[in-house]
C-alpha cells in the first residue's frame, strides 16, 4: 500500500510529509491534465460535450473520482472521471477517435519531458540547496529544495507510468481505443475486450503483486517499466553533474 510504504520508508517525518504532499499534487495535476487533453482535442474535432459539461477546466473537483483518489493513496496510482465525448459529433470519425485517444497520453509525455528537462538543468543546484543547511545555511531553503526534487522526480515517474499504462491495448484504456478505431466496426477484438478487459487489467495487477511477493520481477510489467524510468533518471543525474559541475 502506498501510504504504508511511505510510513515504513527511511527518513524523517518531514521527509515523508514532503513525499506524500508532492505525490498528491503531481498525481492530481497529471490525471487532470490527461482528462482535459481528451476533452480539448474532442472540441477541436467538433465535439463540445466536455465543454458543455464543464470538464474543460483545471479545477480538480470537476474531474476527480472518489474511488480513483482512494486507489491513488492506497496503491500509488488512480484515475479521474472520464471526460464525456460524443464521437458522432466529430467532423471525421476516425481522425477524431485517434487524436482524442492519444491526447491524454501525449499530455503526460509532455509533462514527463518538461520535468526531465528541468531535472537535468536544476539537479546540481537542488543538491546544493538540500545540503546547504548542513553548513549552517537556511533550513527552509533545504526543505523547499527537497520538495522541488520530489515534484520533479514524481513528475517524471508518474507521467511516464500514466502514459505507459494508458497505452496498454486493454479496454477501457486509451490503447484499446486506438487499436479498435483502426479495426472494422464490431470486430472480435472489441467484443472480447468490452467483455473481459476489466478482468485482464485486474489480473495484471494481481499477478504483478504476486511477482513482488515472491521476488519474480518479470511478472510485474509496471515494475519493469518503473525500473527503466529509474535507470533513465540515474543517467540524467550523472549527465547533469558532468555538464554543470565537472
Amino acid at each position: 500500500m502506498f501510504i504504508y510504504s511511505i510510513i515504513k520508508s527511511e527518513g524523517s517525518v518531514s521527509d515523508k510529509i514532503i513525499i506524500a504532499l508532492a505525490f498528491v499534487l503531481v498525481a492530481v495535476f497529471s490525471i487532470v491534465i490527461h482528462e482535459v487533453a481528451h476533452g480539448y482535442v474532442a472540441k477541436l474535432n467538433g465535439d463540445l460535450t466536455a465543454k458543455l459539461r464543464g470538464r474543460l477546466t483545471l479545477n480538480p473537483q470537476a474531474h476527480l473520482d472518489i474511488i480513483g483518489i482512494a486507489m491513488m493513496l492506497l496503491v500509488g496510482f488512480g484515475w479521474a472521471k472520464p471526460v464525456p465525448i460524443n464521437p458522432n459529433n466529430f467532423t471525421k470519425y476516425k481522425r477524431g477517435m485517434l487524436t482524442v485517444s492519444i491526447a491524454g497520453i501525449t499530455a503526460n509525455l509532455i509533462i514527463a519531458g518538461v520535468c526531465l528537462l528541468l531535472y537535468f538543468l536544476l539537479y546540481p543546484l537542488i543538491l546544493q540547496w538540500i545540503y546547504s543547511s548542513l553548513g549552517g545555511g537556511n533550513a527552509l531553503v533545504s526543505v523547499l529544495a527537497e520538495f522541488l526534487y520530489a515534484i520533479l522526480i514524481l513528475g517524471i515517474r508518474l507521467n511516464f507510468m500514466l502514459a505507459f499504462f494508458n497505452l496498454l491495448p486493454i479496454y477501457p484504456l486509451d490503447g484499446y481505443n486506438i487499436i479498435n478505431t483502426l479495426l472494422p466496426h464490431n470486430n472480435g477484438y472489441q467484443r472480447f475486450m468490452i467483455r473481459y478487459g476489466s478482468f485482464i487489467l485486474i489480473g495484471l495487477i494481481i499477478i504483478g503483486n504476486i511477482g513482488n511477493v515472491f521476488g519474480i520481477q518479470w511478472l510485474n510489467i509496471f515494475s519493469l517499466f518503473g525500473n527503466l524510468i529509474t535507470e533513465l533518471i540515474e543517467v540524467i543525474s550523472v549527465q547533469s553533474i558532468a555538464t554543470f559541475l565537472l
